[in-house]
């Protein structure tokens, strides 16, 4: 307790030792320069003159975090500072510095503040705990509450801006993916960084060659590549990453298989994946893939679309390699039972000093009936061998009699086509309205009763519908071809294995889709591209319609 005289009146004013808290949001922005650290503290030290019974002992600031989290560095310091009775005394600039969340702030200065014997003054709402006044009880939730109404408010412009940003094709991110780069021109753009770039490319070769994803990091790791991690700092960018478990990290089959599924090397887009369900909730969660926002085109690739494609479903089939083995075998995953349909498994067999190896059914394997189906690996690699090198010739043969038909006549051709099918499903539609129509007649005739009616009227409506969606299908494939062809990039891809003599990973993954083998030895092949591979065979040879 001090005694202050101004000549007539002797003042009893009690001692406190306070803790200033500053906060800026990153939200806040430039123009709210009022609002900087700087003018927070300015304010505060001015109130501190008038004041000398509050002896300031320390400072707690939190730049660049929203008010409506209370779980900030600053703050922190502000509650141990609080907890362990190095002050009793709490001043702000104004209620919002404090929080933005009504309920949690309330909380603060209703409840713990007062329960520890904290003073609590914000500077500009003229609130000071110390000299509540009557109506302070209303007053203070009330500006709570607006505060919290602002950054409700804020958060939905936000939010919408960030829409409109993503949608426009605006990198978000606050670093770019490895392979890219932000412009120095424009920080919401991407471009490609011809290093890391030339390192993606190696990774999808690698790939392309049957080196699982663990082999193409320990590759990575031996030739001494930085991580996507370590590359970014050693470029001057302060990057963190939740995945780094020390000081250096390394390549690992994770790693890969991020870069491997990215869609954003081909030029792909692909963000709000992620986001919190309002403002007031902080926690990431997934969204649907519905509200994710995609723009296709929107940068330079690194990797064009058929590699990639080619490399999804090389994803998705290998997942049989020995563990001795880095390599995933030609056939891996891609062959099946012709008549049970069942995944055939590869087997070796050791017989004296040689070794056989098959594929045999795997539903035999489990005793679930089928047969064996037990095909010598070699052999079935041959067969499926000589196939390819025939679907090659077919390829490249149909690609060079289109290059010789010319651009002009392939759209017309085209164009025919669907003009052919069109009238085909109108045909049709008119055929199921008729019926449609004289079932009533059949009603009122008494040759059909309701109930036959109305199951029979279900089934012509449903087929009107399918064929009329089918209809607005075909023609806006036709709006469509009037200014884009279907392109067929991955016929002249297909001309590098020409006249290949041994049975690659890469070019069973890029024309082979399944092999069935049957009992008697008898297989089958279901390429990729069979139906483009019919579509052009029927430009070429077209079939009158009926």
């Amino acid at each position: 307790m001090a005694l202050y005289f101004d000549g007539q009146t002797t003042l009893n004013l009690e001692q406190y030792d306070a803790i200033a808290y500053y906060r800026l949001s990153k939200d806040d922005g430039a123009k709210h320069e009022s609002d900087s650290i700087a003018n927070q503290r300015k304010l505060i030290r001015s109130f501190l003159q008038n004041n000398p019974n509050i002896h300031l002992i320390e400072e707690a600031q939190d730049d660049g975090y929203t008010g409506t989290n209370f779980d900030r560095p600053g703050f922190r310091h502000v509650l141990d500072a609080i907890q362990s009775k190095r002050v009793n005394c709490v001043i702000v600039k104004d209620l919002s510095r404090l929080g933005r969340e009504y309920i949690e702030t309330g909380k603060y200065l209703e409840m713990i503040f007062p329960s520890l014997g904290v003073r609590f003054i914000a500077i500009n709402d003229d609130v000071d705990s110390e000299n509540s006044r009557a109506g302070d009880d209303i007053i203070i939730p009330v500006k709570n509450i607006m505060n919290e109404a602002y950054c409700r408010e804020l958060s939905k412009k936000l939010r919408k801006q960030f829409q409109i940003q993503r949608g426009n094709g605006e990198f978000l991110g606050a670093f770019a993916n490895y392979g890219y780069c932000k412009s120095p021109d424009d920080k919401h753009k991407l471009v490609v960084d011809d290093y890391a770039a030339e390192v993606v490319r190696g990774i999808f070769s690698l790939k392309f060659q049957g080196y699982n994803q663990q082999a193409i990091a320990d590759f990575l790791n031996n030739e001494k590549v930085l991580s996507p991690a370590d590359y970014k700092k050693s470029q001057g960018l302060k990057y963190k990453t939740g995945f780094k478990t020390s000081s250096k990290s390394y390549w690992s089959a994770v790693t890969v298989s991020r870069i491997l599924t990215n869609p954003i090397y081909i030029g792909k887009l692909v963000q709000g994946k992620r986001g919190t369900p309002n403002y007031k909730i902080k926690t990431m969660r997934m969204r649907e893939e519905k509200d994710w926002v995609v723009v296709e085109n929107n940068h330079d690739p690194i990797i064009d679309p058929l590699t990639f494609m080619i490399v999804q479903r090389m994803l998705e089939r290998d997942t049989r390699t020995a563990p001795q083995n880095d390599i995933v075998y030609p056939l891996s995953g891609m062959v099946f039972c012709a008549d049970c349909k069942a995944a055939m498994l590869r087997r070796t067999v050791r017989r004296g000093n040689k070794t056989f190896r098959y594929y045999v059914c795997s539903a035999n394997k489990r005793g679930n009936g089928c047969s064996s189906h037990s095909f010598e690996q070699s052999k079935l690699e041959q067969a499926v061998l000589r196939a390819i090198t025939k679907q090659i010739d077919i390829i490249l043969d149909t690609d060079e009699l289109l290059n010789a038909m010319g651009k002009s006549k392939i759209e017309n051709a085209h164009i025919k086509r669907l003009d052919l099918a069109i009238a085909q499903k109108n045909s049709e539609l008119d055929r199921y309205c008729d019926f449609r129509m004289k079932l009533y007649e059949a009603l009122n005739d008494d040759l059909i009763d309701r109930n036959e009616y109305e199951k029979m009227r279900s089934k012509y409506t449903g087929m009107i519908e399918e064929t009329e969606n089918v209809i607005r299908q075909l023609s806006a494939d036709r709006e469509k071809s009037l200014t884009n062809t279907t392109p067929r990039d991955w016929m002249a891809s297909i001309a590098k294995f020409k006249g290949i003599t041994e049975l690659s990973r890469e070019v069973v993954i890029t024309l082979v889709d399944k092999v069935y083998v049957y009992e008697d030895k008898h297989i089958r092949i279901d390429f990729n591209f069979r139906n483009e591979l019919a579509y052009y065979k029927e430009i070429l040879q077209p079939k009158e319609v009926s």
